[in-house]
């Protein structure tokens, strides 16, 4: 009698079996500083950098995540997301503590918030916030309506805005993830998640908060609608309103990159074949006229043409070479200025420019991404090849070129460095593109055959 015994499968060499998540370790250190943080706050009220407010706000800001952070999680397949976030939702309100003794701004926010809250709470929705809409006032309006459910406590409305901020980031993360699907998120995860002035300058009452989480909402519309997902133009046309609301100039660079996107994306079916590309840009276009027209009138200039927008650069660089940190702006009126421009609004202040302690690690911070940029610079190279199929990386990098071409009139490192937060996000999504050696490899894996199925018969009918 001869039996014949089943093949034993041997793992492949290239494919290693994996035996949990990465990042494994983030799990159990994410509710570690979590509860770190709510010590902190709780300890707080004794000092008086905190409020028993709003250690519950941050509790229950805790608990009300974690069922959403393991939802987002089920879509990082191998990769310990839901960890990673709550690790970066307990360092994002540990940051607060600092960021509140360094209000500053957010104090006129909270006084007129105050005020505003009143009058909410007599069902007055109709107030006067003293400023302009679209601009400063839409701020004063969203404090005052935040100030109606945390009682006039300012530590916590400081939290309910540091989550805002927090939220925007997961919106910038679920926008890589839907747009670029076959590049590993852990590098993007890590920077977006944990870099330093993301976490700090959006976590006070103020416009940096309201708008990493409309730009946040903006990105992952758009990288769905680039997926050919109709309905996302629903979440898109609301981040387009909150940043519009706020600063309409953003609006307006965020649609001019969201059509350069769709125009390189290569043609595809159903709503994203052309008749349906043509018909956003053409809502696009719509969205953007009324984003002009709110760009003049905050500006008061008569149209975007180039003597109406040299006049308004004009403006900002008047308005904010003042103060402590000014600097001669590096204005951008032509292509060979572009370079400096960019260097300027993505990595100064450099070292010997630094007057402050906190300025010193603002410049070592814009050493590290220059660095990271610089090595990107092949990364984006070997993706030229993929951008009509990853149009979500020319809607970053054309985020990147109109923020830098617009914002290189400012003449201040204060404002700068809160203001480039807005496009760090896009800009570190350079930073996690494969190499061409990985995109090789990965192409590599693609194209090997499935591996074969060995179908063997069952014992009773084996031949002897």
């Amino acid at each position: 009698m001869i039996s014949v015994e089943p093949a034993i499968p041997r793992p492949s060499a290239r494919q290693p079996v994996r035996t949990g998540k990465r990042l494994a370790w983030t799990a159990p250190l994410g509710w570690g500083v979590c509860g770190f943080a709510l010590l902190c706050y709780a300890a707080g009220p004794i000092v008086g950098r905190s409020s028993l407010l709003g250690t519950i706000v941050a509790g229950l800001a805790i608990a009300a995540l974690s069922p959403l952070f393991s939802r987002v999680g089920r879509g990082f397949a191998d990769l310990e997301i839901a960890g990673l976030l709550r690790l970066s939702l307990g360092v994002k309100l540990l940051a607060t503590l600092p960021r509140f003794e360094m209000r500053e701004d957010s104090v006129d926010y909270h006084r007129i918030g105050q005020r505003l809250a009143e009058s909410f709470r007599r069902l007055d929705f109709t107030v006067d916030t003293g400023r302009e809409i679209p601009g400063t006032g839409s701020v004063r309006y969203v404090t005052g309506l935040v100030e109606v459910f945390t009682f006039g406590d300012e530590f916590s409305t400081f939290v309910i805005f540091s989550l805002f901020g927090f939220l925007g980031l997961l919106g910038f993360l679920l926008a890589f993830r839907a747009g670029l699907p076959d590049i590993d998120p852990k590098r993007y995860a890590v920077l977006l998640l944990f870099w330093p002035s993301l976490v700090y300058w959006p976590s006070s009452i103020g416009k940096e908060s309201l708008m990493l989480l409309s730009l946040g909402v903006i990105a992952y519309g758009a990288a769905r609608l680039m997926q050919g997902e109709f309905r996302a133009f629903g979440p898109t046309a609301i981040g387009l309103l909150g940043a519009g609301l706020i600063r309409p100039h953003v609006a307006l660079i965020a649609v001019t990159a969201l059509i350069i996107a769709l125009v390189l994306r290569a043609p595809g079916r159903g709503m994203l074949g052309n008749f349906g590309r043509f018909s956003l840009i053409g809502l696009l276009l719509v969205g953007g006229s009324v984003a002009s027209d709110a760009v003049e009138s905050l500006l008061d200039i008569d149209g975007l043409n180039p003597s109406g927008l040299s006049a308004a650069l004009d403006m900002v660089n008047s308005r904010s070479s003042q103060g402590g940190s000014f600097f001669t702006a590096a204005r951008i009126d032509g292509p060979s200025e572009y370079p400096w421009g960019f260097v300027t609004v993505l990595f100064r202040p450099l070292p010997h420019e630094a007057s402050s302690m906190a300025m010193i690690a603002t410049s070592v911070e814009a050493i590290v991404l220059a660095a990271l940029v610089l090595a990107a610079v092949p990364r984006l190279i070997a993706g030229a090849r993929s951008i009509r199929e990853e149009a979500f990386v020319a809607y970053a990098v054309g985020f990147t070129l109109v923020f830098v071409y617009l914002f290189s009139a400012i003449g201040n490192f204060g404002i700068l460095v809160r203001q480039r937060v807005m496009t760090l996000p896009l800009v570190l999504v350079a930073v996690a593109l494969p190499t061409a050696k990985q995109r090789v490899r990965e192409r590599r894996r693609q194209d090997q055959p499935a591996p074969a199925i060995d179908i063997r018969q069952p014992r009773s009918e084996m031949m002897s």
